[in-house]
């Protein structure tokens, strides 16, 4: 692999010849191809490869990062010069931060060479087929089904020497007929467990449901979430919560509260990144060794996440949550997992008995108050009525306002069935969540 070659052995020599007390170069390279498709027709295809560099050089308490998309040794060299006289000049920090050593990784399985080798005709193929299925019932389909293959490299002067390959396949699509809609997607690492034409009929299942849709009066109801909801309401309470930036800046619904319950005893969120249900990663971009933090436990608020640079800031120890060094947010939990319950969807279902089943959320929004958990959104791509625990008609799009953290305290339900999404956009962080049955959730409008 080129990163193994370019990075580990090339600049691993550059960086442990600076005039530092410590170097570190984080480095991905990625090639992606992604093929378009709107009203059943393909539209674009295209291919791109990046890559980026970011050197940081440690001088006494003095850091300094810089960047480069270039993996040439000039560009390197380069790249380690700017650092350096960023380093020179800038403040010293006021705690002692030093980079990771060496570490043994846990080998996960994330690179698949069907994925890497799979063609845009093949893609093509699978995807007409489902194209002819939805034209006979009048469906019109649109979307992206994207495979790409990349690699991560940490080399540091104290010894780390990290790589990881992998690969990504993800489809999302959505059907339309008239004014009715139904979405779906998959994501995985191995294009050929990507189960294509199930993902392309559910959604058109849930467009030709939706036709006609009654409207509702805002208030609080009765809600079975979808796993893609959920993981919407996930993404935003890890941003503005499980962050251990967050955390120590007090915005966080968990900040001050580690050991006291803060949700429902049946919500258990943890991260693992070595789970190979998810997007696995066996080192974050420190080079520290992936391992299980757990955030919630049975409601009780147990950890965020750090790495080293916010470790020694705030006197902790790094949980392995490093992402690149130029990312101004901080450590963020990038593979979590909501635990499923014992229940069937059906059985969901009947004991929600009359409520709304929602099956996916747009444009939520969860800077309101990061400090009480609460968010707004609207419901999209599938909303149902559910009576005497059926779903009997489509609901027009509702706008919900309310405390997620409060609405955690009164989950009744989780399924044993959970999927995974895509967290932050990122190949390398995913979100495996389940389905949610929630009592008296608020929509506004």
């Amino acid at each position: 692999m080129l990163l193994k070659e370019k990075i580990l052995e090339e600049a691993g020599d550059i960086i442990r010849s600076a005039r530092a007390d410590s170097v570190e170069a984080v480095v991905r390279r990625e090639s992606a191809s992604t093929l378009r498709f709107a009203a059943s027709s393909f539209h674009q295809g295209g291919k791109d490869t990046d890559c980026a560099v970011y050197v940081r050089a440690l001088i006494g308490r003095k850091i300094g990062v810089s960047s480069t998309n270039s993996l040439e040794a000039d560009g390197l060299k380069d790249c380690l010069k700017r650092a350096l006289r960023i380093a020179e000049h800038t403040g010293r920090e006021p705690f002692d931060f030093r980079l990771p050593g060496p570490s043994e990784y846990r080998p996960v399985e994330s690179w698949f060479e069907r994925t890497a080798t799979v063609t845009e005709r093949e893609k093509v193929d699978i995807l007409a087929e489902s194209f002819k299925r939805a034209r006979a019932s009048g469906v019109s389909q649109s979307g992206t089904l994207t495979t790409a293959e990349g690699e991560v490299a940490v080399v540091n002067s104290k010894g780390v020497s990290a790589y990881h390959p992998y690969t990504t396949a993800r489809l999302s699509v959505v059907s339309t007929k008239g004014a009715a809609s139904g979405h779906d997607s998959a994501l995985g690492k191995d294009f050929s467990r990507i189960d294509i034409p199930g993902v392309m009929s559910r959604s058109v299942d849930d467009c030709l449901l939706a036709a006609s849709p009654t409207h509702l009066e805002p208030g609080a109801y009765r809600v079975i979430f979808a796993p893609h909801a959920v993981s919407e309401l996930l993404e935003w309470l890890s941003y503005t919560g499980f962050g251990s930036k967050n955390f120590h800046e007090g915005t966080s619904f968990l900040s001050g509260r580690l050991g006291e319950k803060v949700t429902g005893g049946l919500v258990n969120i943890h991260d693992d990144a070595l789970d190979p249900s998810g997007m696995a990663m066996p080192f974050d971009m420190e080079g520290v060794p992936k391992r299980r933090l757990s955030i919630i436990e049975k409601g009780v608020a147990r950890g965020v996440a750090y790495d080293s640079f916010t470790g020694a800031m705030e006197g902790a120890r790094t949980t392995g949550h490093a992402g690149f060094p130029d990312e101004p947010e901080g450590p963020f939990p990038e593979h979590l997992f909501m635990e499923g319950g014992v229940m069937g969807l059906d059985e969901m279902m009947e004991r929600l008995d009359r409520g709304i089943f929602v099956k996916s959320f747009h444009y939520v929004n969860g800077l309101l108050n990061p400090k009480e958990g609460l968010m707004t959104g609207m419901t999209r791509h599938g909303t149902f009525l559910v009576e005497g625990g059926k779903i009997k008609r489509a609901v027009n799009p509702m706008r919900f306002t309310d405390n997620i953290v409060k609405a955690f305290e009164r989950i009744e339900g989780l399924s044993k069935d959970a999927r995974v999404f895509w967290h932050h956009g990122s190949a390398l962080s995913s979100i495996r969540a389940p389905y949610l049955l929630i009592d008296s959730f608020r929509f506004t409008s």
